[in-house]
C-alpha cells in the first residue's frame, strides 16, 4: 500500500555488500543500491542506521523490493526549497555548457550564461570540481530532483565572478536581498505601466463608444465587452 500511494518508509540498514545495503522493510529484505544512497557510502558504518526510502521496484512474483534513500531525502529537500533561496554546495563537473553542483544529494547545473554578467573564454579559469560554491536557485524540478542555479546573480558587481568568488560567495546573502529588491521594484514598475494602458484604453474606448452608441438604431452596441479582447492578456501583464 505504502508503495502504492508513493509514500515513504522508515527502515533500518541491516547488511551491506558491494552493490549497496540491504535494508528491512516492514519485515522484509529489500535492496538499497549504493548510488540511490544520499550522501553516504555503503559501508559497516551504515549498519543499524534507520533511513527514509521509497519504492523504486516491487516485485510481488520474484519477492524484489528495490528502495531509494536519495528519492526520499531529495524530495523532502525539494519540498522546502524555492525559487530565490541561497544554497551550498559542491562542483562535481564541467561541462561545455556549464558547471554540475551537488546541492544536498540533489543536482543543479549552474549554466555557463549563469556564472557571470562577464562573458567567460575559459571556465576552468572560474570553477574547478571540488570547489564549494554559493548559488541562487533561479528554478527547480521537484519530480526529478533537478535545480537550475545562478551566481551572477549574486555578483555585487559585473564580472566579480571572474575576478573574486570568494567575495561573492561572502556576501551572498546580502547581494540576493538587493536583487530581490530590484526585482519587486521592477515587478511594481511593469504593474502600473500594466493599468496606465488599461486606463488609456478604457479612455479611448469610452470615446468610441460614446460615438457608437449616439448612431447606433439596433440597441446591439452594449451586447459586446470592448475590453474582452485586452483582458485576455492582463494577468501575463501583471505577472
Amino acid at each position: 500500500a505504502a508503495q502504492e500511494r508513493d509514500d515513504v518508509v522508515e527502515a533500518q540498514v541491516v547488511a551491506v555488500n558491494r552493490g549497496g545495503a540491504i535494508c528491512l522493510v516492514e519485515g522484509l529484505r529489500a535492496f538499497l543500491p549504493g548510488s540511490h544512497l544520499a550522501g553516504q557510502m555503503p559501508t559497516d558504518d551504515i549498519i543499524g542506521q534507520t533511513l527514509p526510502l521509497k519504492f523504486l521496484e516491487v516485485n510481488q512474483e520474484t519477492n524484489k523490493l528495490v528502495v531509494s534513500n536519495r528519492r526520499a531525502v531529495v524530495e523532502q529537500q525539494m519540498s522546502d526549497l524555492s525559487r530565490g533561496d541561497i544554497v551550498q554546495g559542491m562542483v562535481k563537473a564541467l561541462k561545455p555548457y556549464g558547471a554540475f553542483v551537488e546541492v544536498g544529494g540533489m543536482s543543479g547545473l549552474l549554466h555557463i550564461s549563469q556564472i557571470s554578467y562577464d562573458r567567460i573564454e575559459d571556465l576552468e579559469q572560474v570553477l574547478q570540481p571540488g570547489m564549494q560554491v554559493k548559488c541562487m536557485i533561479i528554478d527547480h524540478d521537484n519530480v526529478n530532483g533537478r535545480i537550475a542555479l545562478s551566481t551572477k546573480t549574486l555578483e555585487p558587481e559585473p564580472g566579480d565572478m571572474l575576478k573574486d568568488p570568494a567575495l561573492v560567495f561572502e556576501k551572498a546573502e546580502e547581494t540576493a536581498q538587493k536583487y530581490h529588491a530590484r526585482m519587486e521594484e521592477e515587478r511594481k514598475a511593469r504593474e502600473a505601466a500594466a493599468r496606465d494602458i488599461v486606463l488609456g484604453l478604457g479612455d479611448s474606448l469610452d470615446d468610441i463608444g460614446g460615438g457608437v452608441n449616439g448612431n447606433s438604431s439596433n440597441g446591439e452596441s452594449d451586447a459586446e465587452d470592448p475590453l474582452s479582447s485586452v483582458s485576455d492578456n492582463l494577468d501575463s501583464l501583471l505577472s
